[in-house]
């Protein structure tokens, strides 16, 4: 019984460092998964999902190495002590909160100490190197003006499916699925009319399907945004409500009324510089720094 205990338990040591991946011939082990795994507690993840997360830290912290990139324990003592503040922790709370997720004071501090020189690399590759022109600002501006109309009234149709009461999720989205068939056919101003007649389950089906002339607020919030952002002669997706699914059609536009460039430039420009940011991250994590390291994903 003995030898039979010691083979499993030698069996299961062998799974554990079994090498996965490698990066320029470092091994990434089992183990190490399984230990990354066990950080995140209850959010699921796939195998391949924590293999990539597992590589993608190690591609980090070898860059920050090879660039002298470091956290001093200043900077470590600072971060933590902004979260016992923000958290209104002493030193006692503080450690027995870590204890509740598993983890020593010590184990906190290199995790964070890792997180601080991740986040200044990222900040010397990516963020040093995104900026946003104001002629980008204002081409997006003169692209999506309807986003910022405030003024003017809106012709509005509309093709309504009603939720039965009752429904389950498989009747809710048969109305959902008839909803995105009958707004690929909404075609023209005529189909629409045709399809509102048809289908529409509001008094204004007859006149195909016209709902009246809106001034922005006058609408409830999830259809007044929507169609305060269509231009003329637009179809929306279907968007849905308590109710039923609302295919929404902008016959014309009066009196439009449009929120300056001045005013929401900032708001724009910051739009812009988060999606270049992100666009910027991702060639950087799959092009530019998987080139410059050897990774192989072992069977």
């Amino acid at each position: 019984m003995a030898l039979v205990a010691v083979g499993v338990v030698a069996a299961r040591a062998e799974v554990l460092n079994r090498i996965v991946a490698t990066i320029d011939g470092d091994p990434i082990t089992k183990f190490e998964l399984s230990g990354y795994r066990a950080q995140l507690g209850d959010r699921p993840a796939s195998d391949r999902q924590i293999l990539d997360a597992v590589i993608t830290e190690r591609l980090l912290e070898k860059e920050a190495t090879a660039k002298g990139i470091e956290a001093s324990d200043a900077d470590v003592d600072a971060y933590v002590t902004e979260i016992k503040e923000r958290g209104g922790l002493d030193d006692a709370a503080f450690t027995a909160a870590l204890a509740q997720q598993g983890l020593t004071p010590e184990a906190y501090r290199a995790r964070v100490q890792k997180e601080l020189v991740k986040t200044q690399l990222i900040s010397r590759e990516i963020r040093g190197r995104v900026s946003v022109s104001d002629e980008e600002v204002e081409r997006y501006y003169e692209a999506n003006r309807a986003q910022y109309r405030t003024g003017g009234g809106v012709t509005v149709r509309d093709v309504f499916l009603a939720i039965p009461a009752g429904a389950d999720d498989v009747e809710i989205e048969r109305v959902r699925a008839q909803a995105v068939l009958l707004r690929e056919k909404a075609t023209s101003r005529r189909a629409f009319a045709r399809l509102a007649e048809e289908f529409s389950q509001l008094p204004g089906a007859k006149e195909g399907g016209v709902l009246g002339n809106f001034q922005k607020g006058e609408m409830a919030d999830e259809l007044d945004r929507v169609v305060f952002a269509l231009e003329p002669g637009q179809v929306s997706e279907p968007v849905r409500t308590a109710e039923g699914f609302h295919i929404l059609r902008v016959d014309e536009v009066v009196g439009d009324e449009y929120r300056p460039l001045e005013d929401v430039e900032q708001e724009i420009r910051e739009k812009l510089y988060a999606e270049a940011l992100e666009q910027r991250y991702q060639d950087w994590m799959q092009r530019d720094l998987r080139e410059r390291h050897q990774v192989e994903v072992l069977n």
